[in-house]
């Protein structure tokens, strides 16, 4: 037997092994069966990216809600001082009026009484507890004062301004420690 007939007789026995068309089934089918595990692989990536995509959002929400209280509660702390610095200047004011024996001290304790009332409001509203007591003290020490004013009692008046000054002193001093915007990020 020559070369080329015992090559061609390989290849016939190759051929009576696995037929052609068996061969290229086999491989149709591994080549069906990879482009379906790699559509899954696919669509388990695109799953799991989207329910990364979700918690993502999910927690950049919650940062910015928190982020937007921080942000209104120090507005508001901020618009407290303001308040507690424009109303201790009305005090001052009457109080000054009252050293040089005016009694007409109205107008400048409404508004100081005024100031602290918004400050009692947003304090309450923000969980500054200590600066709502505060206020509230300082407010009946204003109408104290007023009461003494129109009685003529210089002398109560003055006093009733100098405990509500030590009450915004303390008012003061309670806002600075920013309690408030601390509280509203642990309590959403």
């Amino acid at each position: 037997m020559t070369a080329s007939q015992q090559t061609a007789q390989g290849a016939q026995a190759q051929t009576t092994q696995r037929p052609p068309d068996a061969n290229a089934a086999a491989m149709n089918e591994e080549v069906t069966r990879l482009r379906q595990r790699i559509a899954d692989l696919e669509q388990e990536m695109e799953a799991r990216d989207t329910r990364a995509t979700e918690r993502t959002q999910s927690v950049q929400s919650q940062v910015d809600t928190h982020e937007q209280r921080a942000y209104e509660a120090e507005r508001a702390r901020q618009q407290r001082l303001a308040r507690i610095q424009s109303g201790g200047q009305w005090m001052l004011a009457a109080d000054q009026a009252l050293e040089q024996g005016e009694l007409n001290v109205d107008n400048a304790l409404d508004i100081a009484d005024q100031d602290f009332s918004v400050v009692g409001q947003s304090a309450s509203t923000y969980g500054q507890g200590s600066v709502v007591v505060h206020s509230q003290r300082i407010r009946a020490q204003i109408a104290y004062a007023r009461d003494a004013a129109n009685r003529r009692d210089i002398y109560a008046a003055r006093i009733a301004l100098q405990t509500a000054g030590e009450e915004l002193r303390l008012a003061r001093a309670a806002s600075l420690e920013r309690a408030g915007t601390s509280n509203s990020l642990l309590n959403p």
